[in-house]
């Protein structure tokens, strides 16, 4: 198991640690091999924590990179951005 942490920031939307972590799950696809995800809100975005199965660290990484891809395209996420990389 791997552990890919991030940091997002709000954008015009707000959601909390609840929603967070059910639009990961929602954005995950079974392959990924998400198994767990922590989020933490605050009043600029939220920290996030997926923890994911993978063959290495790099694939663990890439995973987590399409995964907040799919999350960053939902609407209720509209304006985020994945800090150090615009969605």
């Amino acid at each position: 198991m791997y552990i890919v942490m991030g940091r997002m920031l709000r954008g015009r939307t707000i959601v909390d640690a609840g929603q967070l972590r059910a639009l990961v799950y929602a954005a995950a696809e079974p392959d990924d091999g998400l198994e767990h995800v922590y989020a933490e809100t605050d009043l600029e975005g939220a920290g996030t924590v997926l923890f994911l199965c993978a063959a290495s660290a790099e694939r663990a990484e890439a995973t987590a990179v399409r995964i907040v891809d799919r999350l960053l395209a939902q609407d209720e996420l509209r304006g985020w951005e994945w800090e150090g990389r615009r969605g």
